[in-house]
């Protein structure tokens, strides 16, 4: 293996480690996130949706969604 060879296995390992850091991460951040968004979606859907039904609809999908993404990262059901 040539010096040049080394050289750039070594600058892609390096790419290849700082994106494996930053997705981890994201991980990290939609572990905490995805179950905060999703109990306070759903807790106002209800409420929201008895004065304006469409917002509340959104709201609803929006949890849905949230819960979809929290039960994909913490492996939960």
């Amino acid at each position: 293996m040539t010096f040049q060879q080394n050289k750039n296995n070594c600058f892609f390992s390096g790419i290849a480690n700082f994106g494996s850091k930053i997705l981890g991460g994201v991980k990290k951040a939609a572990q905490w996130v995805a179950p905060a968004l999703h109990k306070v979606l759903s807790t106002i859907s209800g409420p929201v949706g008895m004065n304006h039904p469409a917002i509340g609809g959104a709201l609803g999908a929006g949890a849905n969604l949230a819960g979809a993404a929290d039960r994909l990262v913490n492996k939960r059901g």
